[in-house]
């Protein structure tokens, strides 16, 4: 029995095991470092930070805002990519991405069945939680957010709902959890609106109220050790506060629920909306204040789409599974409590331990002897044109113009050359983000951006609109251009 326990795999590892193989092996993995070029950029400043053995304070790759003040929000986690990445190369990122998405799956499936979940729903549940969340799976340091955020509500939930709460061990777990957030991604904030919806929920009953308040006071306090100090506080306030950041970056949009990555988003809300219909049991006050505020930032950002998901899991596995104990017996619910209960009896015998461990080893083996090739793609990234300019060095001379979705390739694989612009728009602020918009859209006056800061090249996607311009203009010409990019040399 207890080797069939280590080596047969419950409903949760299975999960894990099917997210982390998935991501590690699929074409997924090329996603995970492609959809975008800040895993370039948060290697290249990991990279970085290894070899001055520093946190980076001042700007080292940009030419429009060199040396100026930087805030490094994601300094742990970008040492942490970085350091897998040096051992194992972009492979290094897609392990560290699968085993942050598989953990906080496998996390929210047990949470479900710690509450008293039913197992087959408990795993379809997850499940639809995962889909909803898949379009934000991405090698960043953002990964970690949704990691926290499961820990952050879990144990709030555990404490408002306990008839003797503990408030010590609520202490003990989220205040150095929130520590060490608060120094390995930007979006900490996240634990501070769950604690002060907690705490807003309970105002009539100040046995809970106070430690949820003096809770937020001692993550708020640990959240200050980080390198920056209030500084990280004050700058991540300001930047949610600036509308120009949304032209770039997608994760701050709207979702557009015409796009197929948004499904999973739109059935959760569909499968909510029937809660609400069918399992007419009472709501808890602070379950309505949740689902409405991570509601609404859902419907404002995507980048808060798979927060969303994880909150309103345990409230839909609670209601349904209500539903399903009070509803009068039918012939397809017979069979839906036959299977379920088949199931939870073959699972309480399982576990897997030891195939999650073989399963870490192998991809591990299997990247370090390459025999899973995992790099950026040159249809979505200049690779040919950065070797190129590598060849022929003397082909352009002055600063770079580049594209803002090639600012972190570039970075990494041309850092011998600083870009004008890349993913940190938070860094470079409204007014130099006004600038290159400019210039971008080939609007009057995009020539001045370009000389102010000695603008000497420019390296566009081949179609871009400013490539159009160039080629009228007698003092530019184009000097390189693939299916990809086309460089033009002033």
């Amino acid at each position: 029995m207890k080797l069939r326990r280590w080596l047969v795999p419950s409903l949760g590892v299975a999960i894990w095991l099917a997210i982390f193989l998935g991501q590690s092996l699929s074409d997924w993995r090329q996603v995970l470092i492609s959809a975008d070029g800040d895993a370039c950029l948060h290697r290249r400043i990991g990279e970085w930070m290894i070899e001055h053995r520093a946190v980076l304070r001042t700007e080292q790759f940009s030419h429009t805002r060199f040396g100026a003040p930087v805030i490094a929000k994601e300094w742990l986690s970008e040492i942490a990519y970085a350091a897998a990445e040096r051992a194992l190369g972009w492979n290094g990122a897609v392990l560290i991405a699968a085993l942050l998405i598989a953990t906080t799956l496998w996390l929210l499936h047990r949470w479900l069945l710690a509450e008293g979940c039913e197992l087959l729903l408990a795993t379809g549940l997850v499940l639809l939680a995962a889909l909803a969340s898949s379009h934000h799976w991405l090698a960043r340091p953002h990964l970690v957010t949704p990691l926290f955020a499961l820990l952050f509500a879990w144990q709030l939930r555990v404490f408002d709902r306990a008839h003797e709460p503990r408030p010590a061990r609520l202490f003990l777990i989220l205040v150095p959890a929130m520590w060490l957030w608060s120094n390995l991604h930007g979006a900490f904030f996240t634990g501070f609106v769950l604690i002060g919806v907690y705490a807003a929920g309970n105002l009539t009953r100040p046995g809970k109220a106070m430690p949820f308040a003096a809770l937020g006071v001692a993550c708020l306090l640990v959240s200050f050790l980080n390198p920056n100090g209030w500084r990280l506080h004050t700058h991540i306030v300001e930047f949610l506060r600036e509308p120009v950041i949304a032209k770039f970056a997608n994760e701050f949009r709207s979702p557009n629920f015409h796009s197929g990555a948004m499904r999973g988003f739109l059935l959760q809300l569909l499968v909510l909306g029937a809660v609400l219909g069918a399992a007419r049991s009472r709501w808890r006050g602070v379950d309505v204040i949740l689902v409405l505020v991570w509601g609404y930032f859902a419907l404002q950002a995507v980048r808060n789409i798979p927060i969303f998901a994880i909150i309103v899991t345990p409230m839909l596995a609670e209601h349904w599974s209500r539903y399903f104990r009070e509803a009068r017996e039918t012939g397809w619910l017979g069979a839906y409590r036959r299977v379920s209960g088949n199931l939870t009896g073959l699972d309480r015998a399982a576990g897997g331990g030891a195939l999650v461990a073989v399963a870490i080893v192998a991809v591990i083996f299997a990247q370090a002897r390459g025999a899973i090739a995992t790099d950026v793609l040159p249809e979505r990234f200049p690779v040919a044109a950065v070797q190129w300019l590598r060849a022929h060095p003397d082909s352009v001379r002055g600063e770079m113009f580049n594209d803002y979705a090639w600012g972190g390739y570039l970075m990494l694989a041309l850092a011998e050359r600083r870009v004008f612009v890349d993913g940190r728009n938070d860094f470079y602020g409204p007014a130099l983000i006004e600038e290159f918009n400019k210039a971008d859209d080939a609007a009057p006056g995009w020539d001045e951006v370009l000389r102010k800061y000695d603008v000497g090249w420019t390296i566009l996607p081949v179609a871009h609109r400013l490539n159009a311009l160039l080629a009228l203009e007698a003092g530019w010409k184009r000097v390189y251009a693939d299916d990809v990019v086309a460089i033009y040399s002033r």
